[in-house]
């Protein structure tokens, strides 16, 4: 199992966002989550990637009980969110977009520096790999593209950063 989440209560004040719910992905399975408008399919998500935590209830990951207390502990453990506004920066190059808050670091003598040659390689690679034929070069600016390629971009972070959960 994957991730499995046992009986999670969220509240907001009076409101009773998520009431015993439990929820489970298997490696390799593909889970689609649908509901209604306030259904508390985006807040189970936040819980997942660490912005809330649930007021009840128990999560595991990979077997292992978890709490995410901030997101970045959720990405430490392998858990990716390609939220629907993307979180992309349109004036910066799809390399740094796909490093953003992950940027490699190099030294030069006491400095430490953004590695872009890096970033650009990498973010190559990775747009190959997905197939990401139309663009010229990872520095070209987000703002350039589609709303397909945008996504694109969003899960190419993902993968590059070997997600184990990927939740769009």
């Amino acid at each position: 199992m994957l991730l499995e989440m046992k009986g999670i209560v969220k509240r907001f004040g009076h409101v009773e966002a998520l009431r015993g719910v439990d929820f489970h992905v298997e490696k390799a399975e593909i889970v689609g989550l649908v509901g209604d408008n306030g259904a508390g399919k985006s807040t189970l998500v936040k819980i997942i990637a660490g912005v809330y935590q649930p007021d009840a209830g128990q999560m595991f990951f990979e077997g292992e009980p978890v709490v995410f207390r901030h997101p970045s502990e959720a990405r430490a453990r392998g858990i990716e969110i390609v939220y629907q506004h993307l979180a992309l920066i349109d004036l910066l190059g799809i390399d740094r977009n796909i490093f953003l808050g992950r940027e490699p670091i190099k030294k030069i003598g006491p400095f430490k520096v953004l590695d872009k040659e890096k970033m650009e390689k990498e973010a190559g690679r990775i747009l190959q790999e997905i197939g990401l034929k139309r663009i010229r070069s990872p520095q070209e600016k987000v703002a350039k593209l589609s709303g397909g390629e945008r996504q694109s971009v969003a899960i190419a972070r993902a993968m590059h950063f070997k997600a184990k959960l990927l939740i769009l």
